[in-house]
């Protein structure tokens, strides 16, 4: 979010940011305020987190040592931009996560990102690995494309016939979810893409010893974490990609799409 705002403010928009204790000072020409109202005075736009909430209550604000409630805020004829839609704000929001040219363009940072995540826990190359890609949307698409370029061998699960037709011309070995509970035992990484229970409890007792299963997609995920701990498997949360490993990107991406949005907005 920093660095998107950085961007703001190279491009000529007077930048305000308020709820990040790091520094204002690294990312250019931004008006780092001490509280929200100052922050939003006079704001022809306010841009809140890509998820604006974890408890109902307050902005999701991780670099904030003070809470900041989200019914206190005061947004007047500010155009309100939030990733997805939160039920508990007043204002009416423009939600840029939901944009098909955020989500592409979010893709292929998000799988070189779970890319690295892989590297760093299995301690290895990706040449050689063998490697399943659970679900084939837009990122498991680009996270197999990737794995594939660096001479992994890379097996989808999808449950669409045309999704695995794309990834055998790919090079990938396709196969439908049916096949997984025989096959999950074969790979030295595992990346699910998949938002609900695909991974069982008995297939868990087949993973690998010392495979990682990265979870990439959103709650509840393809895996429960209970049963991943019963059986000794190494879940890896892989949330918040690419912003955690790629920030700069991230940024970049929520300042286009947002760019973007505030365009259409004035053509109106």
């Amino acid at each position: 979010m920093l660095f998107a705002a950085e961007m703001f403010a190279e491009a000529g928009f007077i930048s305000a940011v308020y709820g990040f204790d790091a520094s204002a000072f690294e990312y250019g020409k931004i008006k780092r305020e001490s509280t929200a109202q100052a922050a939003l005075a006079g704001a022809s736009y306010a841009v809140l987190p890509p998820a604006v909430s974890r408890d109902g209550e307050n902005i999701l604000a991780p670099l904030s040592k003070r809470k900041i409630p989200i019914g206190e805020l005061e947004f007047g004829g500010a155009l309100v931009f939030c990733g997805v839609s939160c039920p508990h704000m007043a204002a009416e929001t423009h939600c840029y996560a939901l944009r098909e040219s955020f989500a592409v363009s979010n893709a292929l940072p998000t799988a070189e990102s779970a890319v690295k995540i892989a590297m760093e826990e299995t301690k290895s190359t990706v040449c050689g690995m063998r490697a399943t890609v659970l679900g084939f949307g837009r990122i498991g698409k680009l996270l197999a494309k990737v794995l594939l370029s660096l001479g992994a061998r890379v097996d989808v699960f999808a449950r669409r016939s045309e999704a695995r037709a794309w990834a055998d011309v790919m090079g990938a070995c396709a196969y439908d979810f049916g096949s997984l509970a025989a096959e999950i035992g074969l790979y030295d990484c595992i990346f699910n893409t998949v938002p609900e229970n695909v991974i069982s409890a008995s297939m868990l007792a087949r993973v690998r010893r010392g495979t990682p299963v990265i979870e990439l997609a959103s709650p509840p995920g393809g895996v429960d974490a209970a049963d991943a701990e019963k059986a000794g498997v190494r879940l890896v949360p892989a949330g918040g990609l690419p912003g955690k490993i790629m920030p700069r990107a991230a940024g970049k991406i929520i300042y286009e799409t947002l760019k973007e949005m505030i365009d259409e907005e004035e053509k109106r």
